[in-house]
Formats: C-alpha cells, structure tokens, sequence
C-alpha cells in the first residue's frame, strides 16, 4: 500500500504530463509537505511552479496584445498611449527572458510562448526601435 505522500505524488506526475499544472503544483505540494524526502514530489512540485509561469506568460500575453491592438486601431495615437504600448512591449520582453527553462514542461508551451516572445520582439523593433 503506498504512503499518502507517494500516492499524491503519483496523481501530482499524472497531471503534470497531461498539462494540468495547477493540479499538478497542488497535489505535489501536498505530498511534499506530507514528506519532505519525496523527490518526486519535489521534482513536479518545482518544474509545476516553473510551468505556471509560462502559462502566466502566455496569458499575459494574451492579454497585452488585446490592449495593443485595441490602441492600435484607433485612428490616432498619442503620446501616452504609445508609451503604453512601448511598456506593455517591454514587460512582456523581460518576462519571456526571465522565465527559467525546463527540460520537462511540454515543448508545445514552450513553442507557444517563443511565438509570443517573437512577435512581441517584431512588434517592438518595428514601431520603436532594436531591443535584445
């Protein structure tokens, strides 16, 4: 009979390979709590926190391209508002760079999240200027 803090860490594994990264975080954070010795549990606990930022990327994403292209369809743009644009750009830049890699989340995360981080980039160097 397994202990509550494997079983836990078997379901946290299970919905972490399906994509499920909250339930994957909150079930490996259970088990871990349970036993701090269970490597899995730590494993999919960490690489689900890891996973959630780049779902919380791509969300933010989502969401600032929605603010841009409403700014965007205005007929005219002020200061202030390509000032936005500019910002909204930028955070969404640095937080690509900064989110931590991982050999383990789905490479379809990661490929959404370039695409984003890629059309981010066009946007930016395109309307204001060269940026790494």
């Amino acid at each position: 009979m397994l202990n509550d803090s494997y079983r836990l860490s078997l379901e946290a594994r299970y919905y972490f390979e399906n994509g499920e990264y909250n339930k994957a975080y909150e079930k490996s954070k259970k088990a871990y709590l349970l036993d701090p010795y269970n490597r899995m549990a730590f494993t999919v606990y960490t690489q689900s926190q890891i996973a959630k930022e780049w779902q919380n990327f791509l969300s933010d994403a989502d969401k600032y391209f929605k603010k841009i292209e409403e700014i965007a369809n205005k007929d005219h743009l002020n200061d202030k508002e390509r000032q936005r644009v500019k910002i909204m750009l930028e955070i969404l830049l640095d937080e690509y760079r900064n989110l931590k890699p991982s050999l383990l989340i789905s490479d379809d995360l990661k490929n959404k999240a370039k695409l984003q981080y890629k059309k981010a980039k066009k946007i930016y160097e395109k309307v204001f200027a060269k940026r790494d």
